[in-house]
């Protein structure tokens, strides 16, 4: 099943050949179907003799650009080397599965026979391993889980899908490149849906060890303060049990790491959706951001390139009109940034206005802690003789609400910090700088250059915040990536 599960995902890859692709209009465009390959394509598969290359467009061309291998002015190298490797291969975001070939009238090659996997380390040195790598290997597998989740959640139908993209624009806008858009909005919708489906699972399970957490110490409150009950102890016991049950049953869920992974791809395709609405797509490097982030390293994360790379146009680029153009530009400015900035000003709004009670709510536990000292310092051996009417000295019911109050406050501190809702605050705070500087140059601006360079920084930034705040958030939970 396993093996079916990778060999099912390596055929949507568009590894090759892609079988939708019109040829007849390609023949004779080496460069376009260059330029196609090495933009969709997440695993390439390369008939090649392992030699240089000799012009422009051909194997070893497209191999060194698939790669990001540098190529001098004349677009040859003169020699490269070829590294086997007996370790696993480093993880790496693009690979190639290299089938070696001999070209007619050349001579037989000993040092390379059987297909290899490859790997660009540095300029003219490349890295072959045998077998799949491992990173390979756990990409395909988090693809086909993630298309295997959304599939069951979708037949079940208890989840509501996310809103579309498209559902507030007319097709005239879109009509050069309506296919490319509903592409991305397909995948954007399945995304977002998984995302929010993920957060809900993790809130819950976060929420839940904090009821635990909470349970834990009334429990123990209430056995020193008020009552020496061997129940309370058992109560106690269970709860810890449970909770360390809950644990290693459900850290093999990774409804957390997969809700950021879902939120980045979503995010992304996001920024993507409205930048080729825009016809800025090909501006902007994703592949490059992710690659600059260190993203992909994190486990869980590099199956993302794999579903970017499907939502790559076949065709070229499409030229507008300036009439179409500043069309598409207002509707991105007002279903884009407009919209984002409203987002984001709610949510920093809501966010800092619960900060705001939360340290009310401090202030007042401080308070009233110092107070309840205070007066056991001062009345301690005369409150012990007091009853509270209640069987209990007023000495141990003052303890037990000041313990309990420090118990909520701290269990609530605890949901926050693994919540890591200062990170939130600070990246919803970042976004909306970003989106009110550019809702506000976007008045100010008349020129159809310079709005595509705005939007082209501001989708580049929003990107890159994105990224950050996910890597933020892994290491809350995980450990970083081991450094190659």
């Amino acid at each position: 099943m396993a093996d079916a599960n990778c060999a099912a995902s390596l055929a949507i890859m568009r590894a090759a050949v892609a079988l939708d692709m019109s040829f007849d209009a390609l023949i004779g465009s080496d460069s376009l179907i260059a330029d196609i390959l090495v933009r969709r394509s997440s695993l390439l598969i390369a008939l090649w003799d392992g030699g240089k290359s000799s012009s422009r467009g051909d194997t070893a061309d497209i191999l060194c650009g698939f790669l990001g291998i540098h190529v001098d002015s004349g677009g040859a190298f003169d020699v490269i080397e070829i590294e086997k490797v007996v370790d696993e291969m480093e993880l790496a975001v693009r690979l190639v599965y290299w089938v070696p070939v001999i070209r007619g009238g050349a001579s037989e090659s000993a040092h390379m026979q059987q297909p290899h996997y490859l790997l660009a380390v540095r300029d003219n040195v490349l890295e072959v391993q045998e077998s799949m790598p491992s990173s390979l290997k756990r990409g395909l597998a988090d693809l086909n889980h993630y298309n295997a989740e959304f599939e069951r959640i979708a037949h079940d139908g208890s989840v509501p899908r996310s809103a579309s993209l498209t559902g507030n624009f007319s097709e005239d806008i879109a009509a050069s490149d309506a296919a490319v858009l509903k592409d991305i909005d397909r995948q954007y919708v399945k995304a977002d849906t998984l995302a929010g489906y993920m957060q809900r699972r993790s809130d819950r399970l976060f929420n839940m060890f904090g009821i635990m957490t909470f349970s834990m110490g009334l429990a123990y409150l209430i056995y020193d303060k008020i009552t020496e009950s061997r129940i309370l102890l058992i109560v106690y016991m269970l709860i810890l049990l449970t909770s360390l049950l809950a644990f290693y049953v459900f850290q093999a869920k990774r409804w957390f790491s997969e809700y950021l992974s879902t939120r980045v791809l979503a995010e992304t395709l996001r920024v993507r959706f409205y930048l080729t609405l825009a016809g800025l797509d090909r501006g902007v490097r994703i592949r490059t951001l992710i690659e600059l982030t260190g993203l992909h390293r994190f486990r869980g994360f590099s199956w993302i390139s794999f579903a970017l790379d499907s939502i790559e146009p076949m065709a070229a680029a499409a030229a507008h009109t300036i009439e179409t153009h500043a069309q598409r530009t207002r509707f991105v400015n007002q279903a884009w940034i407009e919209d984002q900035y409203q987002y984001f000003a709610r949510k920093v709004a809501a966010m800092e206005m619960a900060r705001h009670r939360i340290k009310r709510l401090k202030s007042a536990a401080f308070i009233v802690a110092l107070t309840v000292i205070s007066v056991l310092f001062m009345f301690g051996h005369e409150l012990i003789q007091v009853d509270a009417r209640v069987g209990l000295p007023v000495k141990n019911i003052l303890t037990f609400c000041s313990g309990f109050l420090a118990v909520v406050l701290g269990v609530w501190e605890l949901r926050q910090n693994k919540m890591a809702a200062q990170e939130l605050l600070w990246q919803y705070r970042s976004q909306l700088s970003r989106f009110q500087r550019a809702r506000m140059q976007f008045k100010r601006v008349t020129s159809r250059t310079r709005r595509d360079v705005l939007l082209k920084e501001l989708g580049e930034n929003s990107l890159m915040e994105i990224y950050l705040w996910a890597i933020h958030r892994y290491h809350r939970e995980h450990a970083p990536p081991a450094s190659p």
